[in-house]
């Protein structure tokens, strides 16, 4: 087993690496209140080898109102560390940046690199919590900031996009110096993915698959709806928001399965999981389906993620309280704090100390391109602060796990039970429709609506019966 590298807190400078660029120093954020929904999904089936997306279904979110998961949901990566802590149902309340011994101070704070740094592509080793490896991602949700050229004052607005990737193999030894990375072409940059194509299907083997979300807060083309076609407002100077997207799962998006076939170079199996999350923020497409970023992308001016870690990750000492028992996953996962990430400074801001991220790499590598160089775009995040061993990207996964049958009191479909699946029932009942058929029994019958009562009851108490399958 490789030993850890040690970083410095103070421009968090990599010891030892020769020619290692220094990065500003980790500053904390408190949450400014707000939850940013997309309007649009779309699934990225799979990765041509010279690094053009295949693109699958797009799912629509009106009026930025999420799609309903079916099924019970659980939790394969926490790093974000939400929870309801203010009794609204809703677990997107950032806990623990206040409680001692954390070394943070201001409530619902994370860590980031400053309002003036550019860091807009980030790869990371991830390990998922037992039991979720492999399975459909269904919910996203992570923490960032979004201050454009005018330093989140809101008087630009681009179009925003946010592209989770998963990966199966990635290099998760915390060298720096490149030696375990899949170097492809030999011109001093690497991949830190697996990008083999064994079995000649053009494809890359180990591209899980994407998922591509499109935000949008205000109405730009004047049609009178929140849509794809609208941009999304600066922001960041008052805080950092929560990105939220649910009922994925009919894309498609696997979790990292777990394996173990790399020891970094090329070697046998090392008990360690390969598997990467990679999140990239995007301004969309440039029209030439061939620049920086994969599939055309460009680079969100000043897009941020903002860094916490898993209970696994946390120092000795400083576990965050689980104010919601019943949230056995509040925390999960685990990281080897191995980040892969690229920036370039779009803003020319004079105070930026930090510069690119990648600046300073082989001729080429200026731009966030996903071509990486070593030396400067790697770092082993262990020690850096006192709360945890190491730090990760601020992301919570979660996994249509358990049942996925619908809710048998949902009558109507619209992912809840409310009184209006009562007149859904009695409508279904007098059209003889499967979806009166409570009790599963294969007849619409008298008896189902007493069964329809008991799956209401249950849901609301917080128990749904999720076994019908209309």
């Amino acid at each position: 087993m490789k030993t850890k590298v040690i970083l410095s807190v103070a421009g968090l400078a990599a010891c030892g690496v020769t020619g290692a660029q220094d990065r500003p120093e980790l500053v904390s954020k408190e949450h400014n209140g707000k939850v940013y929904y997309p309007v649009s999904a779309t699934a990225v089936t799979a990765l041509t080898v010279d690094g053009q997306f295949v693109y699958g279904e797009t799912i629509h979110f009106d009026n930025n109102q999420q799609n309903s998961a079916r099924g019970g949901l659980v939790t394969a990566y926490d790093s974000m560390l939400m929870d309801d802590t203010d009794g609204d149902g809703v677990d997107l309340d950032p806990v623990c940046a206040d409680v001692a011994p954390h070394t943070l101070t201001t409530p619902g704070s994370r860590y980031f690199f400053g309002s003036q740094f550019s860091f807009q592509s980030f790869s990371e080793d991830v390990v998922p919590a037992s039991g979720t490896e492999g399975q459909t991602i269904s919910e996203v949700s992570f923490n960032g900031t979004r201050p454009l050229c005018d330093l989140g004052a809101g008087t630009v607005s681009e179009p925003m996009q946010q592209i989770l990737i998963s990966w199966e193999v990635i290099d998760n030894f915390p060298d720096l110096d490149g030696s375990d990375g899949f170097d492809t072409d030999g011109d001093g940059l690497v991949s830190p993915f697996d990008q083999n194509d064994t079995d000649g299907d053009t494809f890359v083997d180990e591209f899980n698959g994407a998922v591509i979300l499109t935000y949008a807060d205000i109405d730009t083309d004047g049609d009178g709806d929140i849509d794809a076609d609208d941009e999304m407002l600066s922001f960041g100077a008052s805080g950092y928001g929560i990105f939220r997207a649910t009922g994925l799962d009919t894309l498609g998006l696997p979790m990292p399965s777990g394996v173990d076939r790399y020891d970094g170079s090329g070697g046998a199996p090392d008990g360690r999981p390969d598997g990467a999350l990679q999140l990239i923020w995007t301004r969309g497409d440039g029209g030439d389906a061939a620049g920086p970023l994969l599939g055309g992308f460009y680079p969100s001016t000043r897009a941020s993620s903002m860094f916490w870690g898993t209970l696994e990750m946390e120092a000795a000492g400083t576990a965050c309280p689980i104010t919601d028992a019943t949230n056995p996953g509040f925390g999960a996962g685990n990281s080897d704090g191995t980040v892969w990430g690229e920036g370039t400074d779009l803003c020319n801001d004079p105070n930026n100390a930090g510069g690119d991220w990648s600046t300073g790499g082989p001729a080429g590598n200026a731009d966030v391109d996903d071509q990486l160089d070593p030396n400067f775009d790697i770092a082993d995040w262990f020690g850096i602060v006192g709360d945890f061993d190491v730090l990760g990207l601020s992301i919570r996964v979660r996994v249509a796990g358990g049942p996925t049958g619908i809710d048998c009191c949902d009558v109507n479909s619209d992912g809840q039970c409310s009184p209006t699946d009562f007149s859904a029932w009695v409508g279904a009942f007098n059209a003889q429709t499967p979806n009166c058929d409570t009790n599963k029994d294969g007849a619409c019958t008298p008896t189902d609506f007493s069964a329809w009562v008991g799956a209401y009851n249950a849901s609301i108490g917080g128990t749904p019966d999720l076994g019908c399958t209309w």
